[in-house]
């Protein structure tokens, strides 16, 4: 999204450019000058939709993400409970672990990570789950 907006200023400031020389240099240009842009630009925005739409899908078809789960945390492992499944996770199997401004986040491999709502926490859960997630020795990027 930053480089659609690079170039979007970068072929503005060109033809404002373009613009003001163009009484000295007789350059004309035209909207058809930009139609290479629009389509760069047209083709990323479909490239964008594509991809959200995709990942909606692919959420929305695992049942699973769809109940409600329970977390169980312990020193050694985490287990996820739904209506339908129990999976117990070791922490020397998981990835990284991360803090946000309103999550954290449980990397079970790279492209995947099971998500903790802060707000969602309970009295003193939050420094008790940041207790345990320093303790743990696998990568983490906790606030402090």
């Amino acid at each position: 999204m930053k480089f659609i907006v690079f170039i979007f200023f970068f072929v503005l400031i060109q033809n404002i450019a373009l613009s003001a020389t163009q009484s000295v240099t007789k350059i004309k240009w035209d909207f058809f000058d930009l139609l290479p842009l629009l389509m760069v630009v047209l083709v990323w925005i479909i490239v964008y939709f594509l991809i959200m739409y995709s990942i909606k899908k692919n959420i929305l078809k695992n049942k699973k993400n769809l109940e409600p789960q329970k977390i169980t945390f312990t020193k050694d492992f985490f287990i996820q409970e739904g209506q339908s499944f129990k999976i117990e996770n070791l922490w020397k199997e998981c990835f990284q672990i991360k803090e946000t401004k309103d999550w954290f986040l449980i990397y079970l491999n790279k492209n995947s990570a099971l998500p903790i709502i802060k707000e969602n926490l309970k009295d003193n859960q939050y420094n008790e789950l940041k207790q345990l997630f320093n303790s743990i020795a696998i990568k983490n990027s906790l606030k402090s």
